[in-house]
């Protein structure tokens, strides 16, 4: 969102706010391009030391979760990894306000233990800090997740 401040005449905008959510907005979307492509390095690179990741769901899926620090960020991707493809992932909107930003897209799916596709919508809530992730919320129809792993 734009910000706008009146101390440097009417409609003048705040550059610093804009410069920021246009820095997370690119920090995400390298997080997005690198966790499909297995390059958890160049992720973490855009991940806040007290990076907080949750993941809502069953116990049915794998890596449903609250995972805190990098540590057990590493943890949560390699269990992703272990029982899922990203076949695709296609965020089609950003919305940002200062560190928050709100990602709307469609995301692609293989189970690798059978192979069975699925997609779902999803809306990613971020809050960052100094351009990286600190806290990360994935919220997505979870069910066809469920349903995914009890086949």
């Amino acid at each position: 969102m734009t910000v706008i401040k009146n101390t440097a005449g009417p409609g003048a905008h705040d550059t610093g706010a804009r410069n920021t959510e246009a820095r997370n907005i690119e920090a995400t979307k390298a997080i997005y391009a690198a966790v499909p492509a297995g390059d958890l390095d160049t992720a973490l690179q855009y991940m806040d030391p007290d990076v907080r990741i949750t993941y809502y769901g069953t116990e049915t899926i794998p890596y449903a979760g609250d995972y805190h620090g990098i540590t057990e960020a590493i943890s949560f991707f390699a269990t992703v990894g272990q029982h899922i493809q990203i076949v695709e992932m296609e965020p089609w909107r950003y919305i940002a306000q200062g560190d928050d930003l709100a990602v709307w897209g469609r995301q692609r799916f293989r189970r690798l233990a059978t192979g069975y596709e699925w997609q779902s919508e999803f809306a990613h809530i971020i809050t960052l800090r100094d351009g990286r992730w600190l806290y990360f919320r994935d919220f997505m129809n979870s069910a066809l997740t469920q349903e995914a792993f009890s086949r």
